[in-house]
């Protein structure tokens, strides 16, 4: 890459990685605390070294020294257990909560000089890590705290939290940041309610102020999962925050001191008229624009229109993304902050064109004012306007010719243009609006109809100016993104929980002989090459998938859903197809290869910086002589040999063991629903005392053509097991996975049913779960081994599925008992794929298939797929796995 754009490339890796370290830092402090105080788990405990080595190499690569130090420290007390599968003791447990809170000590430092600072709360200690449903209670400010402002404007910055339904004594409180995703600042800017707790009062350190011109944002809010997260952005984004959980409060802040912005939850629908009343007198008073948003679980005309009667600006019918409440809060916030509104007036008739400027312009707009419409072509791109109001009838050219001609500019084809005359036929008027205009006003006009009708219509237009460049930062002509935000969708993925379970990844696409080509055409005509490169590759990729211009002759492509090996075939065919064309840069047709570098998200390296630096070797490493110009960064592994031989002793040791997991009905159910039944687990202990679970085990295992062996192992102590229950008169039901290579084995149903009657057990006790098949050929072989093993009684399941024309064939066809949701299709909350699922569980109850949903970890999403039409639940939420299967069914239906 070119040294002239490394300062700024690196500019924008760091921006984009600490733009997300607080959320990271909160999940990382928050998890270690909670582990450090309550008890230590194995797999969290695998999961907290992860992030505080990715952290920490991250904050010493982007000059975070202090920081760096204090993970790195924990990292070190943490290795010795990690490697030998401990659990740190009491005693070393206070140590590591003392670290931790070192961390969150100094992240909070930093914060107050930092321009873009971490959030702080206070609240006591033991309430921490109180949680309702998952989510932390909410913080809102103390009755009638808006008294201890002042009258100064610094002092209304400065307001006590104290915790929401807390109904134990407050002790002195600690600073901490909050946990995401609920984030709760002190400062009053914009209202938003939810559902109310009890009150419970307590004392809390006042939060330091904030500095900026920030919009007020009130908050009414019971701390659901969408109002958190609105929170937690609002938070990130510089809007003074204040939650509150009481309407009484809600009014008596209003009327003390006038927000920006006042969001109502659904919860209190019922209290939007006295709200409204309280926001009329505040906007009477106020010098700035006072809005409310409303949202309600119901989205009827009579809803709308008893909000809109109450004073909302605003509706959102839950349910709702996220994404689109930030985006009707910027709409709603930032109107008045936006540059004033550019009015080009029209008018051959010097005398109204004052008139009309005049009103403009006390009105806060920018006007510029043309008498002779042949020069509004000229005036058009110096003024830019927001809005065109123009007179209908001109000499030499009236509004609506000028009006077709304006269209023909594509810089204005959506600007709003206004007719204003004294023409009274409604034909004219249709004309009028035929031939581009927006609008038509009849002359004479009172000033305050004009000001509010082009302020609507300027509104409205800045609106769906500012949606579309929030939605797609998009280049329309090349296609490409700009850096900045692909660089942040990058690390915003990595943010996220269990990023490494994504698919996904990145290329970084780079010019063969890149100096030649720029020798041959020059530097301009090099610049047109890569442009049209550029363009191709926007061409040629999803929509989902991201390209954007990186370094002097490469370009990075951000695909979030492709693995590993669709990444390098799409890549091939990316490369294949530039290679057939010809670019034209004002001379010969050029032709242009490329060679690409490859990095999953599955190589877990942390950040967008340490991704594109192991995207870039793996495109170095393509050009080696011999090389195809696509690799992929692969990490290296080292000991795979011996991880193999380490399979082979335990299978000749008998060394594997289960672990079980209950699979547990989400409603009540009769016959062979109501049974106990499991998922039987495999586990390994290597030599150096690490425990190897299943996605370690069978890719080595497959890899070294011992697959079928550690089936057979499964399948027959899964028998054994199943035999003991039988004895002790507790017969249980066991899920075992089993690998493809079982569907294709002849002998495998014949050595299944010998193992059975050899044991008189009754088949249907065993459930084999496999993976849905990529290939019609292995769905046909799965459907031979599925028809055979019913014979004996035995039922199938199938896993990792996700809605679609596949899972529909499927499930029609494949003689299966059981389907198994993938897990990502679970983490996605939005409705869209709730609505898919709903259908897919639908489809499946027709064909008798029952359904299960795996990796649960909380009530909202056993909640949610409970509505969707789910059977079954499995995950820590039911029970962490165990080595026996002591689960109390009975007492969980009830």
């Amino acid at each position: 890459m070119h040294k002239q754009d490394d300062s700024q490339q690196s500019a924008e890796l760091r921006q984009a990685f600490l733009r997300h370290l607080p959320k990271r830092l909160d999940t990382l402090t928050r998890r270690g605390l909670r582990q450090a105080r309550e008890g230590w788990d194995i797999n969290t405990l695998s999961l907290i070294f992860r992030e505080v080595q990715t952290l920490a190499g991250a904050c010493g690569r982007y000059g975070l020294l202090d920081l760096g130090e204090k993970l790195f420290a924990i990292e070190t007390a943490l290795t010795d257990y990690v490697d030998q599968v401990l659990l740190p003791d009491e005693a070393h447990s206070l140590h590591i909560a003392t670290m931790f809170e070192a961390l969150r000590d100094l992240a909070n430092a930093q914060s107050d000089s930092s321009p873009a600072p971490m959030r702080r709360i206070a609240v006591a200690p033991e309430d921490l890590e109180r949680t309702d449903n998952g989510y932390p209670l909410q913080l809102v400010p103390p009755a009638e705290y808006w008294r201890r402002f002042g009258d100064t404007p610094a002092a209304s910055n400065v307001v006590p939290l104290r915790p929401a339904a807390v109904p134990a004594p407050e002790p002195a409180p600690a600073v901490v940041e909050t946990p995401a995703p609920a984030v709760a600042t002190a400062v009053p800017e914009t209202v938003i309610a939810e559902a109310p707790r009890e009150p419970a009062p307590a004392k809390a350190e006042p939060v330091a102020p904030r500095v900026g011109n920030a919009r007020k944002v009130y908050h009414l809010t019971d701390g659901s999962p969408l109002a958190c997260e609105v929170d937690q952005k609002l938070e990130l984004l510089g809007y003074e925050l204040s939650l509150l959980d009481r309407v009484d409060e809600l009014t008596e802040v209003i009327g003390a001191i006038a927000p920006h912005l006042v969001v109502v939850d659904a919860h209190f629908l019922g209290d939007l008229e006295p709200i409204g009343e309280v926001l009329k007198v505040a906007r009477a008073k106020s010098n700035h624009r006072v809005a409310m948003l409303a949202m309600s679980e119901l989205g009827d005309l009579d809803v709308r229109l008893r909000a809109m009667r109450a004073g909302a600006d605003a509706f959102i019918p839950l349910p709702a993304q996220t994404t689109d409440v930030m985006a009707r809060i910027a709409e709603l916030t930032e109107a008045d902050q936006s540059d004033p509104y550019r009015v080009l007036i029209v008018e051959d008739d010097r005398s109204q064109a004052i008139f009309a400027e005049s009103i403009l312009r006390k009105a806060g707009m920018q006007t510029t004012m043309v008498t002779d419409p042949l020069a509004v072509l000229d005036e058009l791109d110096k003024a830019n306007p927001d809005l065109i109001l123009m007179d209908l009838y001109m000499p030499g050219c009236s509004g609506m010719e000028l009006t077709s001609i304006i269209r023909e500019r594509e810089a204005f084809v959506s600007t709003p243009i206004v007719f204003l005359s004294g023409e009274n036929d409604t034909d004219k008027h249709f004309e009028a609006l035929n031939a581009g205009g927006d609008d038509f006003l009849s002359k004479p006009i009172r000033p305050k109809h004009l000001i509010s009708a082009v302020t609507n219509r300027l509104r409205r237009a800045r609106h769906i100016q500012r949606r579309s460049q929030n939605q797609n930062p998009r280049d329309p002509v090349s296609g490409m993104y700009d850096r900045a935000y692909v660089l942040d969708r990058i690390n915003a993925k990595l943010a996220a929980d269990e990023a490494t379970s994504h698919a996904g990844g990145l290329m970084l696409v780079d010019m063969d002989e890149a100096t030649a080509r720029r020798e041959q055409v020059g530097l301009i005509g090099f610049d047109r090459l890569l442009s049209q490169i550029g363009a191709f590759l926007a061409n040629h990729v999803e929509a989902s998938e991201l390209v954007t211009r990186f370094g002097e002759t490469s370009f990075v492509v951000l695909c979030p859903e492709r693995n590993a090996d669709e990444l390098a075939a799409k890549a091939g065919d990316l490369r294949d197809r530039l290679s057939r064309e010809s670019f034209d840069v004002g001379g010969a047709p050029l032709p242009v290869n490329l060679s690409i570098g490859i990095c999953p998200f599955a190589a877990n390296l942390g950040d967008a910086g340490a991704m594109l630096n192991a995207a870039e070797r793996a495109m170095l490493e393509s050009r080696r002589p011999g090389g195809t110009h696509v690799s992929v960064y692969r990490a290296k592994l080292s000991g795979d040999a011996a991880l193999a031989d380490t399979i082979r002793q335990a299978l000749r040791a008998d060394s594997f063991h289960l672990v079980f997991q209950p699979i547990a009905a989400l409603a009540g159910e009769d016959g062979e629903d109501s049974d106990e039944q499991f998922q039987a687990l495999l586990r390994l202990r290597s030599d150096g005392d690490k425990v190897l679970t299943a996605s370690h085990i069978l890719p080595m295992a497959e890899q070294a053509g011992l697959i079928d062996e550690v089936d057979r192992w499964v399948l027959g102590r899964c028998l054994m097991v199943l035999s003991d229950r039988a004895r002790q008169g507790r017969p249980v039901r066991l899920f075992t996975s089993q690998s493809l290579h079982a569907a294709r084995d002849p002998s495998r149903v014949a050595w299944l049913r010998q193992q059975l009657e050899t044991r008189r057990l009754s088949g249907n006790r065993l459930v084999l779960e496999m993976r849905l098949p990529e290939t019609p050929g292995e769905r046909q072989s799965l459907a031979g081994f599925a028809a055979a093993v019913h014979q004996i009684g035995v039922g199938v399941c199938l896993s990792g599925v996700e809605p679609g024309d596949v899972a529909d064939q499927v499930i029609a066809h494949l003689p299966v008992d059981y389907v198994k949701i993938a897990p990502k299709c679970i983490e996605d909350r939005g409705t869209r794929m709730r609505e898919d699922l709903r259908r897919m569980v639908h489809l499946a109850h027709q064909h008798n298939r029952r359904v299960i949903a795996p990796r649960i970890e909380d009530a909202q999403s056993a909640a949610t797929l409970w509505t969707v039409g789910v059977d079954f639940i499995q995950g820590n939420f039911v029970q962490h796995e165990a080595q026996n299967l002591d689960y109390d069914f009975r007492a969980a239906a009830s």
